[in-house]
């Protein structure tokens, strides 16, 4: 799968990374669910490596959060996985 940063940068999700996702985090394998995370995200936040960054997108009660890497062409996701926030108010 591809899609897009909101900037517009081509983002691709390797097939390998899906099928890990599709094992380890089933709840959020749904490839339209990882396209509108990168390509309309609700937060942004940086990854703790370098060149990385954490899209979040809220769906349904469950937060949805994609790394994508970037630097190297293609510019890749790198996981998938459903997470809380912090930073949100839990009331």
């Amino acid at each position: 799968m591809w899609t897009r940063t909101p900037e517009g940068v081509d983002v691709v999700l390797p097939a390998l990374v899906y099928a890990k996702v599709l094992e380890e985090h089933a709840a959020v394998a749904d490839l339209s669910l990882i396209d509108r995370t990168v390509r309309d995200p609700h937060e942004r936040r940086p990854d703790t490596r370098p060149g990385r960054e954490r899209f979040l997108r809220r769906e349904a009660g469950l937060w949805v959060l994609a790394v994508v890497e970037f630097g190297e062409v293609p510019t890749i996701i790198v996981t998938v996985f459903a997470a809380y926030p912090f930073w949100v108010d839990r009331g």
